[in-house]
């Protein structure tokens, strides 16, 4: 019985915060899909952003880069956002982070 309540729990975490899972695209990286289209981008003064329900780290990347990016370009880019951010996360997970929390943004490289 516990077992099924955790996994209750769990379906119910992960619609509440608008995760439904992960789609695997083209080139082979998985990144979250979510139930509805996130926010816009909220920026703060030192080139950070407040995360807003619904959003994911892939998703942030991707905005950020602009919305002609493909998965090509964001891969790069969204692994340099969880290193920066990784150590300042309030659950050390980029897999799961919190509305309310500034993801900071490195700057966009030139691709060679």
């Amino acid at each position: 019985m516990t077992r099924v309540l955790a996994i209750v729990a769990l379906v119910g975490l992960f619609m509440a915060t608008g995760v439904a899972g992960a789609e695997t695209t083209t080139t082979g990286i998985r990144h979250p899909i979510t139930l509805e289209p996130g926010p816009t981008e909220k920026p703060v003064a030192d080139g950070s952003v407040v995360v807003e329900r619904g959003d994911h780290l892939w998703k942030i990347s991707a905005r950020h880069i602009g919305p002609e990016a493909t998965d090509g370009e964001v891969a790069p880019y969204w692994r340099e956002v969880i290193t920066v951010n990784t150590p300042h996360l309030r659950s050390g997970d980029p897999d799961l982070i919190f509305p309310g929390e500034v993801v900071r943004l490195p700057a966009i490289r030139e691709q060679p």
